[in-house]
């Protein structure tokens, strides 16, 4: 029947629904009930035997209770999707960002200086934009697959990739989405293997429960955080790659979709990609030329009040009002 249940939702939600948020959130409520009932006082046998002592409507209570449990905290996780993998980058709040996150950009510089050359293209943004270092490795490596297309092709990723992503093929397409799920599954579990560690070490703490069971909760979830963590590290270099090969096969093909003709060369094309995106980024026409960068602006030339002949109205109120008083004041 689980069995049957678990298809029927899967092709109601989706696979990805499934396998990212909805399974990973079952076996952690799973963990925390059962841990919330071997670490107290009683003993698991008498759990059971109350359990089989309750009537058929507060065993379905409880476990409707469950499942609900269940969705909620998956719904949590689903709609959290953007805010994990931004958190997990290293976009943080403005008061971590100037504390953790300048300590780790500063440790991420000075790895990045002591590494061979070439040997850290794909895990961190070139030496020589060392203000787009970002405080974790997670968040460098999505941070380098985002330049290369602006460095090789002058694109903007974050404008053209949008566009882009609907004119892929079935396969490339694929990959894509298998590897942007699987980063976002690993995030997941890190996620709810750190809330575990917590949650279950303080239930049985709170309840008195044995201190190996303790340490095994708190240990085994910060281990398993780590190693999910290090698994989507492997799964952001697979996604960044994924990333590299579409705008390198296909983005020609996009120049086409617009109406553009093939540009004859590699500077013609940089020419090309970098009008097309100040359109889309602030509505200039390709057409037009691209101004020049402003130098300092100088004063028009405007005769100076203090060498000039000519007299305000003011000034000549006051003169007239100086000079009556000094009349009537030599005639008194």
């Amino acid at each position: 029947m689980f069995t049957t249940t678990l298809g029927e939702a899967a092709q109601f939600a989706g696979r990805r629904f499934v396998r990212v948020v909805l399974l990973p959130s079952l076996v952690f409520c799973s963990l925390l009930v059962v841990v919330a009932l071997v670490g107290g006082e009683r003993p698991p046998s008498a759990w059971l035997h109350a359990w089989r002592s309750q009537p058929v409507e507060v065993k379905v209570v409880l476990v409707g209770g469950f499942l609900t449990a269940v969705l909620l905290v998956s719904a949590l996780l689903e709609s959290a999707q953007s805010a994990l993998l931004r958190c997990a980058e290293g976009y943080w709040g403005r008061l971590a960002d100037l504390s953790l996150g300048r300590f780790g950009r500063r440790c991420h510089r000075l790895r990045l200086l002591r590494s061979p050359d070439g040997s850290a293209q794909h895990l961190y943004p070139p030496r020589s934009r060392p203000h787009e270092v970002r405080p974790t490795r997670l968040g460098n490596i999505l941070k380098a697959a985002e330049l290369y297309p602006q460095l090789r092709y002058g694109i903007d990723a974050v404008l053209v990739w949008p566009r882009l992503f609907h004119l892929l093929p079935g396969g490339l397409l694929g990959a894509l989405v298998t590897a942007r799920a699987e980063l976002s599954a690993l995030l997941v579990r890190a996620v709810l293997s750190c809330a575990f560690a917590v949650l279950g070490a303080g239930c049985v703490a709170a309840r008195g429960g044995p201190p190996a069971l303790l340490l095994c909760c708190l240990w085994g979830g910060i281990l398993l955080a780590w190693a999910s963590y290090r698994g989507a590290l492997n799964a952001a270099l697979v996604y960044g790659q994924h990333v590299r090969v579409a705008f390198d096969l296909h983005r020609i093909e996009l120049l086409e979709a617009l109406g553009e003709e093939r540009p004859p060369g590699p500077d013609a094309e940089r020419e090309r990609w970098k009008r097309i995106c100040l359109f889309w980024h602030r509505g200039v026409p390709t057409h037009h030329a691209i101004p020049p960068a402003e130098g300092p602006r100088t004063a028009p030339d405007v005769p100076d009040a203090r060498t000039g002949t000519t007299i305000s109205l003011t000034q000549l109120t006051v003169a007239v009002a100086a000079a009556v008083g000094l009349v009537g004041a030599l005639t008194l």
